[in-house]
């Protein structure tokens, strides 16, 4: 095609189809079936006519991108501007020098191979999610007078408000210019109107904010010249941002000469801090339990073409659910998704789309660069989002040796260069090798995807259970994040319930170890500091030989499946009264029942010297042995008129002492709140035997 004229500016393309921009060139029908989104993984070709008028002559012009999939190549009036390849993430170029005053023609041919015929591309791999074509997300042109700030980026060092600025200024033209830069931070109001309807940074403004270290400065950039400003602030009696409490500053930066304002740049962002303290995750210093959902960006209707509303629409959504963390699937998400995370005070977990890598995958990337080019678009666009509190190097790869040099490089990289203060991660999975992964060794939080059962070995909760403890004895000082744990519905819903069952017996595994309890009592024996449920929505997936049904609602995020309500009371539980963070205050220590034992035929009743109430504790824990069977039992709690609750419990290790967690809150609640004997009910023959029996907040 370009042999045949199609990037010169007379090219006839009156016979060319006309496309909606942005939106997928894959055929969608909005139905959530087979083939409800075409695969067209090809190439295709743009061109369109603009006119620009004699404001745009003498201004510096950028072509800015923020998605497209998955080599892009650019011509302006004729003339090759540039490519890019990645599908997920911004980038942009310089056409100043290209364009004219009227008539201007931009051409842009997009190849996009199929997944499996490349090993160099990423993702490489034929994926659970879908691989569409074209110009996805928003295409624009952007024009400042002379010299412009290219980004600022803003670290918190201190919950005092101390705070390190990086102002990257850019001269693109051919004389040197001097300027002022003058520096405003703004407080805003998340009560606003504004705050849910307007992306820009500058319309959620409100009283500006003195902050020391912000003095105006005099520059000279030389022709060509970049320059980086290093600031270090100071914003008194801060507001800091934290789950649910969504507190946002904007930093407004100004350039301006004689004849005035040269360029202005308005970021939202917000003071806060993540850390770690052993096997805890620090939000602003406080120990916090991530209870988390995933989400596709995929619609029926637009393929993975985003818009503010479609985003703001599935987090309000994902809001209801009653979560504090989103992981935004295997790929970084349109640019809007941040800010409105940001907005509604919901942590996030970023990755590339460096998925199910083989060793030959890695061998290429190390050559080509790419999944490095990735993982710096992913981290420069989100810079500034206090919600972004995790980055994730990659996703079930298999190839151990190289994902851990690969993983290195990538920590060594963002600490030496562009340290943000985030946290670093992985998706890895559980049986890819295992608990040892020594891919986790340079990692800040240790992270696994957790299918006990469904893909691999032993069943979902003797499973998790298993490797939490195991990998707890392999990384002692580091938290434990569950990436990923569920199962499909399946079209014909021949697994509704089955989805119920998984979630529950994966979840329960999960909050025996957890760091946090539901009241805000810190664990200090927990090493659980985060789930993530997989997923909110249905989405499409790109071999097209179904749809994938592990969402908690439909494509339509309207129609809900039994999970979504059981998700949702669980959910409320863990993080209505605290958020997920945990205080020291108002410790509540374990309680030691005491009681006085019969030994029926089939039955061990432990009747409690008076009633307890037992609501406000999560856990019964009962420590066991048994020399020959492994098999579970059913406990009952009896209350003085002889109401039952009862739970049937999982599996134990034989022959050695082990503890059995009878997750309280699932059982009748007038039952616990006067609880007369607890009885363990077992076949006649079997030698069981209760060592220990306590009432506890945590698990462990």
């Amino acid at each position: 095609m370009e042999g045949l004229g199609v990037t010169a500016i007379e090219f006839d393309d009156q016979s060319w189809k006309v496309h909606q921009m942005p939106l997928p060139e894959n055929r969608m029908t909005g139905k959530a079936e087979i083939n409800g989104s075409e695969t067209y993984e090809d190439g295709v070709w743009y061109r369109r006519e603009f006119h620009l008028n004699r404001y745009w002559v003498g201004q510096v012009v950028t072509l800015k991108c923020l998605g497209l999939s998955y080599i892009g190549d650019f011509w302006m009036n004729g003339n090759y501007v540039g490519h890019h390849e990645g599908g997920y993430t911004p980038f942009s170029f310089e056409v100043t020098p290209y364009l004219t005053e009227g008539r201007n023609v931009i051409a842009v041919r997009v190849d996009n191979p199929p997944w499996t015929t490349r090993m160099d591309t990423i993702p490489a791999v034929d994926n659970d999610f879908f691989n569409y074509t074209g110009i996805i997300q928003d295409i624009y042109l952007e024009a400042v007078d002379s010299v412009q700030v290219a980004r600022a980026d803003i670290v918190t060092k201190s919950l005092n408000g101390d705070l390190e600025m990086k102002v990257v200024l850019e001269n693109r033209t051919d004389l040197a210019q001097s300027f002022t830069i003058e520096g405003e931070i703004y407080n805003t109001d998340p009560g606003s109107p504004e705050w849910l309807s307007d992306p820009d940074a500058k319309s959620i403004c409100k009283e500006r904010v003195d902050g020391d270290g912000l003095q105006n400065k005099e520059v000279t950039l030389s022709p060509k010249e970049s320059k980086v400003l290093v600031y270090h602030i100071s914003v008194p009696e801060p507001l800091l941002w934290s789950i649910d409490d969504p507190n946002l500053y904007v930093l407004k930066l100004t350039l301006v000469n004689g004849e005035g304002e040269l360029d202005s740049f308005h970021s939202q962002f917000g003071i806060r801090t993540i850390s770690t303290e052993g096997t805890k995750i620090l939000l602003n210093d406080e120990p916090i339990f991530l209870a988390g959902v995933a989400r596709h960006e995929d619609w029926p209707g637009y393929g993975r073409t985003a818009s503010w509303d479609r985003i703001k629409s599935d987090f309000l959504k994902i809001k209801e659910l009653s979560v504090n963390m989103v992981r935004t699937a295997h790929y970084p998400n349109h640019v809007y998704t941040y800010l409105i995370l940001d907005r509604l005070g919901l942590t996030a977990m970023s990755e590339i789309p460096l998925w199910q890598f083989e060793t030959h995958h890695y061998e290429a990337q190390e050559e080509r660069g790419i999944s490095y080019q990735m993982w710096r678009e992913m981290i420069f666009s989100q810079y500034n989002r206090p919600s972004v509190i995790m980055w994730s190097t990659q996703n079930e790869s298999k190839d151990v040796t190289l994902r851990k040099q690969y993983n290195e490089n990538l920590v060594k990289e963002v600490r030496m260069f562009y340290h943000d203060g985030r946290l670093i991660t992985q998706s890895a999975a559980a049986d890819q090798p295992g608990a040892q992964d020594e891919s986790m060794e340079c990692l800040d939080v240790a992270g696994w995807t957790m299918y006990f059962g469904i893909f691999h070995g032993s069943t979902p909760y003797e499973g998790t259970r298993d490797f939490l403890e195991k990998a707890h004895q392999n990384w002692p000082q580091k938290p434990i994040l569950n990436t990923e744990y569920g199962i499909w519905s399946n079209a014909d819903e021949s697994f509704i319930e089955k989805q119920v069952e998984i979630y529950q017996d994966v979840q329960h595994a999960l909050l025996e170890k957890a760091t946090v309890s539901p009241n805000g009592q810190v664990n200090e024996n927990g090493y659980v500091a985060g789930m993530d449920y997989w997923t909110a929505f249905d989405w499409y997936v790109n071999h097209n030989q179904f749809y994938q049904t592990m969402g908690m609602l439909h494509m339509d995020r309207k129609t809900e499946k039994p999970l979504y309500h059981h998700f949702v009371r669980d959910h409320k539980r863990l993080i209505e009264k605290t958020k997920g963070i945990g205080k020291q205050t108002d410790r509540m220590e374990d309680e030691q029942l005491t009681f006085s034992f019969k030994d029926l035929k089939g039955s061990m009743d432990f009747i409690l010297k008076k009633p307890v109430d037992l609501t406000s504790r999560n856990f019964l824990c009962l420590e066991v042995i048994d020399p020959e069977c492994g098999d579970g039992f059913k406990v009952q709690l009896v209350d003085e008129q002889g109401r039952l609750a009862d739970y049937q419990t999982y599996g134990i290790h034989v022959q050695e002492n082990f503890e059995v967690y009878v997750p309280l809150w699932e059982m009748d609640q007038e039952v616990l709140s006067r609880t007369a004997t607890i009885r363990v009910l077992k076949d006649r023959r079997r030698t069981l035997e209760v060592l220990k029996l306590k009432a506890t907040i945590s698990g462990t």
